[in-house]
């Protein structure tokens, strides 16, 4: 049995080290030479996600562990509207990207069953090559195959922008997140240790000049005393959902199939949940013998498309609540929030739905 994997990302470097987990081999195609990630983006795990990504490398993943969430809105920055906490274990599993993609990539290098091979993956040549494979799974988002047989999706834009940045400041305890639905969209600080945080702003509008989100961010943060700004990172918001995920031996994964909004921080742990959904999968193909081709494709998109679906429209569902509440001076959450935030039963669903998505 061949598998390939097409795209230089994280997503594809996880998938790879499920399969070797099986002994299964693997080739992973790549524009270039493959390399250490720079980016300040910020991963938050969800516990579950995080205790299978740890199974994964055999290793120690050292998160910083957010033990609460706190959500404020324009008109009360300085009091919550809600929280959710645990005592005795941690919400979120803060990590970097960067370092997140180094663990992973040191792993594959040692790997026997692992190659990493350099091609143009923009050639319509990759389409002679897949041929040669029993499957072929695709998550990266602009190459021929993506261009060619992975249009077709339900689009919303959002008409906004995620700038992601690090902030240094003066040591404190930095075990809480912060989420603020400021009326110029989703503003949150994620901790990253004592003296580092990440903060992801969804500004809506048209893109402004560095200079101008930091002040809007400053006008916000009566948390943290700053001593160091990063340079900032932007990329355009939408929300998309392939209709359908396979062509041929092609399986779309990843981005390709779902982006979400990144109020909830939701993005990568549904492809983590993909992972482990389409793992179970082969494992039951392989205790029963058959082969590893298209049909785990077609029973994957059986399992998972609906739900990632349905997932994705509560998390636009949120999105779009704060955005009519910020309109109308927060009038509908303060009686709500206040209500829900004394809810243990609706804490403790939001909390299951978080960590395991749709997928119980």
């Amino acid at each position: 049995m061949k598998i390939c994997l097409i795209g230089q990302n994280l997503t594809n470097l996880i998938l790879a080290n499920d399969f070797e987990e099986k002994k299964l081999k693997v080739d992973i195609y790549l524009n270039k030479k493959i390399k250490s990630i720079k980016t300040n983006r910020t991963i938050a795990l969800s516990n579950e996600n995080f205790d299978y990504l740890k199974f994964l490398t055999k290793s120690s993943i050292t998160p910083w562990k957010s033990k609460e969430i706190k959500i404020f809105t324009e008109g009360s920055h300085t009091k919550e509207i809600i929280n959710f906490n645990k005592k005795n274990k941690q919400i979120f599993n803060l990590i970097s990207y960067s370092k997140l993609n180094e663990i992973f990539l040191k792993k594959i290098k040692k790997s026997k069953f692992i190659k990493l091979l350099h091609t143009e993956t923009s050639n319509p040549n990759m389409l002679k090559i897949i041929e040669n494979y029993d499957l072929a799974i695709n998550s990266e988002n602009k190459n021929f195959i993506s261009n060619k047989f992975f249009t077709n999706k339900i689009k919303k834009n959002y008409r906004s922008r995620a700038y992601t940045f690090l902030i240094e400041h003066r040591r404190r305890d930095n075990k809480t997140a912060i989420q603020i639905f400021t009326k110029f969209g989703p503003l949150a600080f994620l901790p990253l240790s004592n003296s580092k945080t990440s903060i992801v702003f969804s500004y809506k509008g048209d893109e402004m000049e560095d200079e101008k989100i930091i002040d809007i961010f400053r006008k916000y943060n009566s948390f943290y005393s700053l001593t160091k700004i990063s340079k900032i990172e932007k990329f355009n918001l939408s929300f998309e959902m392939l209709r359908n995920y396979t062509y041929n031996n092609i399986l779309a994964f990843g981005d390709l199939i779902h982006r979400i909004h990144p109020l909830a921080g939701q993005g990568f742990n549904m492809t983590i949940r993909d992972i482990k959904i389409i793992s179970r999968i082969v494992n039951d193909k392989m205790s029963l013998g058959l082969p590893i081709d298209i049909s785990v494709a077609e029973d994957f998109q059986n399992s998972t498309k609906h739900l990632n679906y349905i997932y994705g429209k509560v998390i636009d569902g949120i999105y779009e609540f704060f955005r009519l509440d910020s309109n109308i001076n927060n009038s509908i959450s303060k009686p709500v929030f206040r209500i829900l935030n004394k809810n243990s039963i609706f804490k403790k669903y939001s909390d299951i739905l978080s960590d395991k998505g749709l997928n119980l």
